[in-house]
């Protein structure tokens, strides 16, 4: 359960000031255009959440044994986390085409809850759903949350306490 925990606080911070502010992430036009062909790059971003301010830095590392590799470091006042990522060109383009579009309507999504559980076979650990949470947001916004919070596409880690 506490690895569910992570993954929700690390959904918040990632995108807090834009589930409960604006509910939409927007994503520089630099950020996109390297984005789109997993080129490296690297862009640190400043938001405010009831009161408490968040850095992220995102850093796009590029293509490495057939996927993108990407890493987002975020830091609050208490506490900092990293997710390390890895995409396929399938999933690079349906990112893309969620940045590109710049539509403020808000959606909804039931976003996949995951824990995690080591097989007491083989000792290998795997990701089970326990249930989803309701997000809104915009194309971006949801887009990004889904593969954020699968594990098996990005692995959360805390940082500092």
């Amino acid at each position: 359960m506490k690895k569910i925990s992570i993954l929700m606080l690390i959904s918040i911070l990632v995108f807090g000031s834009c589930v409960f502010a604006a509910e939409y992430t927007k994503f520089s036009s630099k950020f996109i255009k390297h984005f789109k062909d997993c080129d490296k790059y690297e862009e640190t971003i400043t938001s405010e959440f009831e009161g408490q301010s968040f850095v992220t830095n995102r850093q796009i590392q590029g293509w490495r044994n057939g996927f993108c590799k990407y890493q987002e470091t975020i830091k609050s006042p208490s506490s900092e986390y990293k997710l390390d990522c890895t995409f396929t060109n399938l999933q690079v383009d349906d990112l893309y085409a969620a940045m590109k579009d710049r539509s403020r309507e808000v959606e909804r999504y039931e976003l996949e809850n995951f824990a995690q559980q080591t097989d007491q076979k083989t000792g290998k650990t795997k990701y089970v759903s326990v249930g989803t949470t309701t997000i809104k947001g915009n194309k971006a916004y949801i887009t990004w949350a889904k593969y954020q919070n699968n594990p098996y596409f990005c692995v959360p880690q805390k940082v500092s306490p």
